[in-house]
């Protein structure tokens, strides 16, 4: 019964409602259901005079209304204004846009009394609401707690409050999933229970109790899965991954052809991947980096270790795996001669390599004339076949799909489970990471080199912009560089934004003396490397760009990072963009230019840290996990009541669940 779709019978209303559901992916009694509330309206409490009103937070009083009235904005919206008064006569107003129908309601109501439910302002001498809730039954008073849902596709969350009624029934169709010791053990309410109490609460604790038993039971479903894979594939690969002994020995010679000292998090990082390649099991690993923390030499020393370390029982093949032929490209030329000082051999396969030479290259794979094999995800479907691939490198890892990444294992002649390490270069908050990553184990490095400078960030507003124009001036004499950013490409009626073209247009009136060019995503491949390549050269000092220059890194003399309407972008974006400006000798800036009308109160964090692991918290406070660092088809998934931020919570449910699996392997 709970797949059934929803009709317009079912719920009571039109076809229009319908179709505004299915587009939020509500087509079923189920998915109906399964649309939790997001937080509950207490109006057990109603007011009966304004002077009892708390600005702060919603209320609900007691009102009688006076007039309605309707009028046109200057921008030809509707508004409807409704006048009422309190117990003491004093006068109040509420507003709406665009709602005649409601219009026409209220002035049945004239003389009468309603209760009114939302939040309040004071604005030039006069109290008001905006867009508040209304109930005409006033045997509600004083009894009733309001369960609070999102708007979405223009539906008011009081209309969805309203259709689960139709819905309340069907509770009773829901199946157990979480184990009876589990229920045991917590004293938990029936699923059934907790999902019509969510719905339906009589009280605040009948809310909390199903908001607990809910929260727990969707942390926990992700976390068995995940869990129960990294235990199965650890079974299923059981001397399937040949052991690679650590050498201590061989790791010291290594170390002494690298030219910088690594830090204690590169060292405990390195440490943990070497011992995970000496189970026969294969490994799963993440490795996660704040930028120019430098994982990638961890990765590199992991690779040349294995290789020669192996050579007494068959040498082994390595690859690695890059998102873009951009950054496979950039790795090779930066890893062929490291590589080849240790007499490995290394080789690119990208989808623009000729056809010839692409045929000729995955024979000597094949026939392990490679050691080292840099290639990106779009070759992954093509006929790659490698005789020992013992150990593979994906780098941003978030960015492939988990079936593209099992092809791997299928592309060895020699029936193999490969050890993997997964890098992002995009730090996942901690609690996030310690909730989606339990199929893998987990190395973070977020220690900086003690030679490398913080970037000096500063929120500037209109005042100041002039000084800050000269200073780049200055900078620009001294052969430095700059990226400013913008919003968007070119003008849009719609949203008055700063944009790519306008800024062009602007710098180039401000820096007369000095070459400003324009990038954006518009332009066609060949174009945008022809301009970074010129940008790379300093024959262009400025370039004025929209969010593609995400995709270029290695600008070693682009020191000054601007960025218009910066509250715009989420911080993780800002940190992005910052970072392409931390790559030289040279003392490092962002400047961050607000709307003068904007709070920056956010961007603030931008000021206080150059850590992108803190930041990233701060992120997961404002939206949805897996914006964090844009990796919706990533896999993680949208808690519908869980707080993924309650680690405590998290932390109980893994010795749960270990104490589930520890009986069941008995």
């Amino acid at each position: 019964m709970l797949e059934t779709i929803l009709t317009k019978e079912i719920l009571h209303t039109t076809d229009n409602y319908i179709k505004s559901l299915k587009k939020w992916w509500i087509e079923t009694i189920k998915d109906m259901l399964f649309f939790f509330p997001k937080n509950l309206e207490d109006r057990s409490i109603v007011l009966d005079s304004f002077s009892y009103i708390n600005i702060k937070e919603k209320n609900t009083i007691l009102v009688k209304i006076i007039s309605v009235e309707n009028t046109k904005t200057s921008n030809k919206k509707l508004l409807t204004k409704v006048v009422f008064e309190d117990k003491n006569w004093f006068l109040s107003e509420w507003v709406w846009f665009n709602r005649d129908y409601l219009s026409k309601n209220f002035k049945k109501l004239i003389q009468k009394k309603v209760i009114v439910s939302g939040k309040v302002k004071y604005d030039f001498w006069k109290l008001s609401f905006i867009s508040p809730e209304i109930e005409t039954n006033l045997s509600k008073v004083n009894w009733e707690v309001i369960p609070i849902y999102s708007d979405f596709n223009y539906i008011p969350w009081s209309w969805i409050s309203s259709k689960m009624e139709f819905l309340k029934n069907y509770t009773k169709c829901i199946d157990e999933t979480l184990p009876e010791k589990i229920i045991k053990k917590y004293n938990f309410i029936p699923k059934s229970k907790a999902i019509e109490l969510l719905h339906f609460p009589s009280s605040k604790n009948d809310f909390e109790i199903a908001q607990n038993r809910l929260a727990y039971e969707e942390l926990f479903e992700i976390n068995y899965k995940s869990i129960l894979n990294k235990l199965n594939r650890q079974e299923n690969s059981e001397w399937k991954s040949v052991p690679i002994p650590l050498n201590p020995d061989l790791i010291k010679d290594i170390l002494q052809k690298i030219p910088f000292k690594l830090t204690d998090h590169q060292k405990i990082s390195l440490f943990q991947i070497l011992k995970d390649i000496e189970k026969t099991h294969s490994m799963q690993r993440l490795l996660q980096w704040d930028v120019w923390s430098w994982k990638t030499i961890v990765a590199w020393i992991s690779i040349i270790h294995s290789i020669l370390e192996s050579k007494g029982q068959g040498k082994i093949q390595a690859s690695i795996l890059a998102p873009t032929e951009i950054l496979a490209r950039q790795h090779f030329e930066w890893l062929k001669d490291f590589f080849e000082s240790f007499w490995l051999k290394t080789t690119l396969l990208v989808w623009s390599t000729k056809a010839k030479e692409k045929k000729e290259i995955k024979e000597k794979i094949r026939n392990q004339d490679f050691d080292i094999i840099i290639w990106t995800h779009a070759i992954l479907q093509e006929d790659v076949i490698f005789k020992k691939l013992w150990l593979v490198i994906i780098d941003e890892q978030h960015r492939f799909w988990v079936s593209q990444r099992n092809i791997l294992e299928k592309n060895n002649s020699f029936w193999v489970f490969p050890h993997v390490l997964n890098m992002t270069a995009t730090p996942i908050p901690r609690t996030l990471a310690i909730t989606l990553y339990w199929d893998q184990d987990l190395s973070i490095i977020s220690q900086m080199p003690s030679w490398r400078k913080e970037i000096i960030t500063k929120i500037v507003n209109n005042n100041h912009r002039h000084q800050i124009e000269l200073f780049i001036e200055n900078q620009i004499t001294s052969w430095r560089q700059v990226f400013w950013i913008s919003p968007l490409v070119e003008e849009s009626e719609k949203i008055d934004l700063a944009n790519a073209v306008n800024t062009f247009e602007n710098l180039k009136e401000i820096f007369r003396d000095f070459k400003v060019w324009l990038l954006h995503w518009k332009m066609k491949a060949k174009e945008k490397e022809e301009i970074m390549k010129q940008f790379k050269n300093n024959e262009i000092q400025i370039l004025s760009s929209t969010s593609v220059v995400e995709v270029w890194v290695n600008i070693p003399n682009a020191t000054i990072m601007c960025i218009e309407w910066a509250e715009r972008f989420w911080l993780s974006q800002l940190h992005q963009f910052r970072w392409r400006v931390w790559r030289g000798k040279y003392q490092s800036y962002c400047y961050l230019f607000p709307t003068s009308w904007q709070k920056t109160d956010r961007l603030k964090a931008m000021e206080k840290t150059n850590n992108w692991f803190e930041l990233s918290e701060i992120d997961l406070e404002l939206r949805w996990p897996g914006e964090v660092y844009w990796v919706r088809q990533s896999g993680i998934p949208e808690f519908k009541i869980a707080d993924i931020k309650d680690l405590e919570l998290v932390g109980q449910i893994r010795e749960d669940i270990e104490e589930l699996l520890k009986v069941k392997n008995k």
